[in-house]
């Protein structure tokens, strides 16, 4: 039996619910789509998005959806267990319940690379009128755009209104993964499902703190 970090186990715990009714990957990637669905569309709804939530819900009996609940606050407990730190929770967690293989062909960027990749990302300084832009065009979860907003919150800058994220890739699980981290961080961002290369854009996801730090303007006048 896998045995799990000890400040996961919870969470993982509870995305065993259904004794092997379900697999805990597949409730995972269940429930990362519909809460950052829930997230968005809270803000600017789409019912393209809201059919994809109800096609998911439909899958669960109705005593089997009091665990979404559960999930969401366990997981907002882990976010803020430690407030000095930014983290990679949901990234931690699907490597650790094995939905990262190699044979999927899909990789995602250890915390230390995101750590050196951030302090290239906020090495300029920043005066007080001004904000910078980090993009990551193969985002993951999230990582560098989290450990650049760790490296700002070091160096004393408020990484919520000094710095606009912008992140993108193609697989539809980290497009979410990657969406709720940075709106329970209160990051302003925009993330992107889509294939960089080929600039192909699926969805576009903004984070709450787009529209209440009003980003759409700041972004207009910095251009």
């Amino acid at each position: 039996m896998r045995k799990y970090s000890s400040k996961y186990k919870e969470f993982i715990d509870l995305l065993n619910f259904s004794n092997g009714k379900y697999e805990k990957i597949d409730v995972f990637k269940d429930f990362v789509t519909i809460y950052a669905i829930a997230i968005k569309n809270k803000m600017y709804f789409k019912q393209e998005d809201e059919n994809i939530y109800f096609d998911i819900i439909k899958k669960y009996k109705k005593s089997e959806l009091d665990i979404f609940p559960k999930l969401v606050n366990a997981l907002i407990e882990l976010y803020y267990r430690e407030r000095d730190e930014i983290r990679d929770v949901l990234g931690e967690i699907y490597y650790e319940i094995g939905a990262i293989k190699g044979n999927r062909k899909q990789f995602f960027s250890p915390k230390e690379i995101g750590k050196l990749n951030s302090l290239l990302a906020v090495g300029k300084k920043i005066t007080k009128k001004e904000f910078i832009t980090i993009y990551d065009p193969t985002c993951g979860s999230g990582v560098l755009l989290l450990e650049a907003a760790n490296e700002l919150m070091r160096k004393k800058i408020d990484y919520t209104q000094k710095a606009f994220y912008w992140g993108q890739d193609v697989d539809f699980i980290c497009f979410c993964m990657a969406y709720i981290q940075l709106s329970l961080y209160g990051m302003p961002a925009i993330i992107i499902l889509g294939d960089t290369l080929t600039l192909q854009e699926k969805k576009v996801f903004y984070t709450p703190e787009f529209f209440i730090g009003k980003w759409d303007e700041k972004l207009k006048n910095k251009k």
